[in-house]
């Protein structure tokens, strides 16, 4: 299958509802585990918030580092409220137009504190309403190790919806 295709049949694809009191309800059965196949940090532009940037400078980084361009981008929030999140997008490597944190093994160098998009990718979250959240297959997705409608013995939705339910709590 090419990854237009892939991108095509699972675009924004809900796979769980995840109840903001730690209740999930799996929509679709899924498997997921990186490959590390590095085609997310090829292939898409990676968003970075002002606390993923902070978190960055903790760790000694300093902005010229990180962006190509001090200038904001507005992304249209999955929340209810439809305001916008300010971010920035986080510099690629001259000539590979890769992350600059993507080793030569498509291993994270700062996996313990990278930028959110990337702890939920291939994932996305979208607020549904004031109690519950969906997680969906992330509508710009060329993940290839996201596996659609296996079995109930194989699938890890629930493992993988408890684990984003988690992250959510902690950025709310």
């Amino acid at each position: 299958m090419k990854d237009n295709e892939y991108e095509q049949e699972n675009s924004g694809t809900k796979v769980a509802r995840i109840y903001l009191n730690g209740k999930v309800e799996v929509l679709r059965n899924i498997h997921f585990s990186c490959s590390s196949c590095g085609l997310c940090c090829r292939l898409n532009r990676i968003p970075v918030r002002e606390e993923d940037i902070l978190r960055f400078q903790e760790h000694g980084f300093e902005l010229d580092q990180l962006l190509n361009d001090l200038s904001p981008v507005l992304i249209p929030s999955k929340n209810v409220d439809g305001n916008f999140i300010k971010a920035y997008i986080l510099r690629k490597k001259p000539f590979v137009n890769e992350c600059i944190f993507l080793d030569d093994n498509n291993h994270c160098r700062v996996h313990e504190f990278k930028p959110l998009a990337c702890r939920l990718y291939p994932f996305a979250l979208r607020r549904e309403n004031d109690e519950t959240v969906i997680m969906q297959i992330h509508s710009k997705s060329v993940c290839p190790s996201v596996k659609l409608d296996v079995s109930e013995e194989e699938s890890n939705t629930l493992e993988l919806a408890k684990q984003m339910y988690k992250l959510f709590d902690l950025e709310e």
